[in-house]
């Protein structure tokens, strides 16, 4: 018969917060910019992303892709819009990650057309894990897991 936490147990789980400090982006302003894990297929790889509330997807520059030994080819390609209008053509993969105490897979786009010099970690995948806080003043983010449904 498998065990089960205790429902208080469970819920002190959830309620187990991680404070991330502010990196510099390249202009040298604080940002929401977090490390993460990505799995490479036989180790654990740290990426750099920009917390970014309003994409939708994470997406990484195409040389991560190749970091991680994967291939576009093999890849859905997609066309995505971006803040300012643009369209940029986008690899669609099922990325493996560690972030915030979880490990878990989250759809992320790949792209070499990425001009904004990080990588972009969107709401699919991590918002509906995650309560993310953003306090500019002290420059941190707050990332709260949610219980698992």
């Amino acid at each position: 018969m498998p065990t089960r936490l205790p429902r208080t147990r469970r819920r002190a789980q959830a309620s187990r917060r991680f404070t991330f400090h502010y990196l510099k982006d390249a202009q040298g302003r604080a940002a929401p910019i977090v490390y993460l894990q990505a799995w490479t297929g036989n180790r654990w790889l740290y990426l750099q992303a920009y917390v970014d509330s309003g994409a939708s997807w994470s997406v990484f520059h195409a040389d991560v892709a190749q970091l991680l030994g994967l291939k576009l080819s093999r890849m859905t390609r997609r066309s995505m819009a971006l803040g300012n209008g643009s369209v940029i053509p986008v690899w669609l993969h099922r990325l493996r990650v560690r972030f915030a105490g979880q490990e878990f897979t989250v759809p992320t786009g790949f792209s070499d057309a990425l001009h904004v010099g990080f990588n972009l970690l969107g709401r699919a995948g991590f918002f509906d894990r995650f309560v993310m806080s953003f306090n500019d003043r002290t420059k941190t983010l707050t990332v709260t897991p949610l219980a698992r449904r």
